[in-house]
């Protein structure tokens, strides 16, 4: 499966193992906690707001998070079930309905594979769904997934929804990071952080959930930083981890390369902008790596099973070199989301990227 693909399933495959575990009730999420806390604090005091916004790195499972919410604030097999209650009983119609995805009052929003933005047409059509009366349950949920997304006109168009929300309106947006967003729009909603999973916590998910072998759990544990969705399809798919690696094979040869060569490289991942987030992310991840091992921390480094290229790589290169790629990459990725063209900014950085043999 092509690595810059994976966003797409990550929810199903997490969805589909927690279906299976629906049968008592419970959030039912790995990590978390703090998140969850949260939104249960507030379900007990009955104070839901009119608008979220989950703020965390790809693959963590705010997507997740996000539909839990909403089945919890549709549930009816609280003690009183015209409530919502503070956790889902995974049993009413209702939850078994927004675990399979097909509950009429929850409306999942999201970029179209054929398109680099969310437009303003899909947010007119939330706009033109939200005036109208729920169908089932005692909310009319929307779910943006990765908000960020929205094109200038789209993100216009949603302050409207935020500025005058219908009663029973809840709305749940879903970013890498708040600051993507317009500050108009990040003061109309309760920001929740959605933080990364240490590599325990994945790993025993793996081993408990996911029936995986302790030698495989701890390898794709680490390599997953802290993401479970990216864990969980990396054992799901076993080409996921050869794309990996592939991919990473062809980055960490850049600074031996000349210039033409470079910018071959970017001809390749460049013009597909799922590609270009996907080699970055990567990329940022072996810089950081880079200044962890170069500054004798190597055990603490994402990529274990290349500890030995970082290692040789690092004591070339130095940390305070190492650090300085990692905040190019972190510009470039921000340059990235807010709609740069992938091919320029990938060509800059690679200007910009240290020579070593």
């Amino acid at each position: 499966m092509h690595i810059a693909i994976l966003c797409y399933f990550c929810y199903d495959v997490l969805m589909a193992t927690q279906q299976t575990q629906a049968q008592t009730p419970g959030w039912n999420i790995v990590g978390h906690e703090h998140a969850i806390d949260l939104l249960r604090r507030t379900l007990l005091a009955q104070q839901v707001r009119h608008a979220y916004l989950f703020a965390g790195p790809q693959h963590i499972g705010k997507g997740v998070l996000a539909r839990r919410f909403a089945q919890t604030l549709l549930c009816t097999g609280g003690a009183d079930p015209t409530i919502s209650p503070p956790e889902p009983c995974n049993t009413c119609l209702s939850c078994r309905k927004v675990l399979h995805g097909n509950h009429p009052d929850v409306h999942i929003i999201s970029r179209a594979s054929d398109k680099q933005v969310l437009t303003i047409e899909q947010v007119r059509e939330l706009q033109s769904d939200a005036s109208r009366r729920t169908i089932e349950g005692r909310r009319n949920i929307f779910i943006i997934e990765d908000a960020h997304e929205m094109n200038v006109q789209a993100a216009n168009c949603i302050l409207k929804t935020l500025e005058e929300p219908e009663q029973s309106v809840v709305l749940i947006l879903t970013v890498p990071d708040a600051g993507l967003l317009l500050p108009t729009i990040i003061s109309r909603v309760q920001t929740i952080s959605v933080q990364l999973l240490t590599a325990r916590q994945i790993k025993d998910a793996l081993i408990q959930r996911w029936e995986c072998d302790a030698s495989e759990a701890d390898l794709v544990s680490s390599l997953a930083a802290g993401r479970l969705g990216w864990a969980v399809q990396a054992v799901e798919d076993e080409d996921l981890l050869e794309e990996r690696k592939t991919l990473l094979d062809s980055l960490v040869k850049i600074p031996t390369l000349s210039t033409v060569q470079r910018f071959d490289i970017v001809q390749r991942i460049g013009s597909d902008g799922e590609r270009a987030r996907a080699a970055l992310e990567l990329w940022l991840l072996w810089w950081r790596d880079m200044a962890l091992a170069a500054n004798g921390c190597l055990d603490l480094t994402v990529n274990a099973d290349m500890r030995d290229l970082l290692k040789s790589q690092s004591a070339k290169v130095g940390s305070d070199e190492s650090a300085r790629m990692a905040r190019a990459i972190l510009q470039t990725q921000e340059s990235v989301e807010q709609n740069v063209n992938a091919r320029t900014a990938l060509e800059v950085l690679m200007l910009d990227t240290p020579n070593f043999k």
